[in-house]
C-alpha cells in the first residue's frame, strides 16, 4: 500500500470551484499512479 501523501488548501470563502476541482485531478493521478492523497 503507498504512502499516503497530506495536501493542505488555502482558498478565499467565495471560491469553490477549487474545493472541488483539486480533489478531482488527485483523485484521478490516484488511477495513474500508485499513490494515495487524503
Amino acid at each position: 500500500m503507498p504512502t499516503p501523501y497530506r495536501i493542505g488548501q488555502i482558498v478565499p470563502s467565495s471560491n469553490v470551484t477549487m474545493e472541488t476541482e483539486i480533489p478531482g485531478l488527485l483523485r484521478a493521478r490516484e488511477g495513474i499512479l500508485p499513490e494515495r492523497f487524503t
